[in-house]
């Protein structure tokens, strides 16, 4: 048995597994970032709140008087040296110190004071143990100026000593003029490390549950690969069978036509008779359900265009039967009037494929128009089963139509074929056909070629040489065709007296 090959690109089992994986490897990785994102986001927003509900809190309680009185009176650094030198700065000092012991703050916790007109802020209280009042505050955020007035909360932001967040709320007197802001610090590089824990368990989580799934996965898809690959090889098999089957079929068409070409009369023979004459055949497949008959009698030339019911094979068949019996009828029996040709023929046909009602229904058959040619007396007799014939004197069209039911089907009501006594004249064109040239699709319209533009195409050519007008025809239904197909065996003979 073949081994299979996972790695092989061009195998729809591969682009399946690779599909798989990778949709579970792109969803995998998207559950980590967004609830990585995710957690950062809500812990910020909570952490930022809790800040901000401090110092709210805070701004609340604190005298904003007492706090500009507080900022007035100490201009220089380390003019306090304890939180209990003064009293005011001590009862502040207890607020900030209390709420950063019960929110659990780790950074400490400061009020500050705008000088406007350096932009300057400075320190008032903090909840440390030592003051620093009227030291400035370095590096302040542009939202403590922009928000002076209101408050704000500042999202992460990083520094040489981590990254933060901060919320602020301004500090009002009894008037409500702000006197400063009180502001609390929160060290975010917790929530980060948290993030990261969670981050890498869920990481680990997903990665068992992409092993877990590919373990189960792989055992159903090298299944469905081994299927692949069994109904791969019976399909090359299959192939193999059909592409010796078709060019068994191929070869037998090929030698049917070898055949076919066999039994019709040599074209030589034809136009050693009819010198001025000739044979346009086109048929659709290999073989065809057209054939042109040839039989000289000692007074006459008999010639005929056939179209057998169908094309290819069955046509084929139709057209040896045919042929053989136009053979036995002209050369064995001698019966030389085309429409005495034409009832043995109908009735020859209908013998062989038993269309009396009894065995078989067959409607098979077929169309013809069939001439006999007295060339010394330029007399022709003709007879046809649904083919006309037309003659084309200085111009003008002359056509002896057909009658209206073919050789063969006993279904259709009949009488005996007409026969139709032709004086011809010298330098009548002559010409008889089967309706694949007419029925033709193609031009721009995809429409057929029709009778009518064949009439007139055959009053344009019937003056030139023959040869001529063979290439013309030719070339003119393979133009009307272009690149639709062929419809039908197309069959025109052309005889000039």
């Amino acid at each position: 048995m073949a081994r299979l090959k996972i790695t092989d690109w061009k195998k729809p089992g591969t682009r399946i597994v690779v599909t798989v994986f990778g949709a579970l490897f792109i969803l995998s990785a998207y559950f980590i970032v967004y609830t990585d994102y995710t957690y950062l986001k809500v812990s910020e927003e909570n952490s930022l709140s809790r800040l901000r509900a401090v110092a709210n809190t805070l701004a609340l309680q604190i005298d904003g008087d007492q706090h500009k009185a507080l900022a007035d009176k100490y201009k220089k650094q380390g003019e306090l040296h304890s939180n209990t030198d003064d009293t005011l700065y001590y009862a502040i000092w207890k607020q900030l110190h209390n709420a950063y012991k019960a929110n659990n703050l780790v950074t400490e916790i400061s009020t500050l004071v705008l000088d406007k007109p350096s932009r300057t802020f400075y320190y008032v209280v903090n909840s440390t143990d030592k003051p620093y009042i009227h030291d400035p505050y370095v590096g302040y955020h542009k939202e403590f100026l922009e928000h002076y007035e209101t408050g704000d909360v500042v999202h992460q932001y990083t520094d040489e000593f981590g990254t933060w967040l901060t919320a602020f709320c301004p500090i009002k007197n009894a008037k409500g003029e702000v006197t400063g802001i009180v502001e609390v610090d929160e060290s975010f590089a917790l929530f980060k490390a948290e993030s990261r824990s969670i981050m890498i368990r869920n990481l680990l989580i997903t990665l068992c549950i992409f092993i877990v799934t590919v373990i189960v996965l792989l055992r159903y898809i090298r299944v469905i690969l081994r299927a692949e690959e069994k109904s791969k090889l019976q399909i090359e098999q299959a192939n193999l069978v059909i592409s010796q089957k078709n060019k068994d079929i191929l070869d037998s068409i090929n030698y049917a036509r070898r055949i076919q070409s066999a039994i019709l009369a040599p074209r030589d023979e034809v136009f050693s008779t009819f010198r001025d004459a000739f044979i346009l055949y086109k048929p659709k497949d290999i073989v065809s359900g057209d054939f042109y008959f040839y039989s000289k009698t000692e007074t006459r030339a008999i010639i005929a265009a056939a179209d057998c019911t169908g094309h290819g094979v069955p046509g084929a068949l139709m057209s040896m039967i045919g042929n053989d019996l136009l053979h036995h009828i002209t050369r064995d029996l001698k019966v030389e009037k085309p429409s005495a040709i034409l009832d043995l023929l109908h009735q020859g046909v209908v013998n062989i494929l038993k269309q009396d009602g009894k065995q078989t229904d067959t409607r098979d058959g077929m169309d013809i128009a069939l001439m006999s040619f007295d060339l010394k007396t330029l007399q022709v007799e003709y007879a046809g089963a649904y083919r006309s014939f037309y003659i084309y004197r200085k111009g003008e069209l002359i056509e002896y139509k057909a009658n209206k039911f073919p050789i063969g089907n006993t279904q259709q009501e009949r009488t005996q074929f007409t026969n139709h006594n032709i004086q011809l004249e010298k330098g009548d064109m002559c010409y008889a056909f089967t309706d694949g040239y007419a029925d033709q699709f193609g031009g721009e319209m995809g429409k057929k070629f029709m009778m009518k533009r064949f009439q007139t195409l055959l009053a344009q050519i019937y003056d030139e040489p023959v040869d001529v007008q063979e290439q013309r025809l030719d070339q003119e239904i393979e133009s009307w065709k272009g690149n639709m197909e062929q419809v039908d065996d197309i069959l025109v003979i052309g005889i000039r007296v």
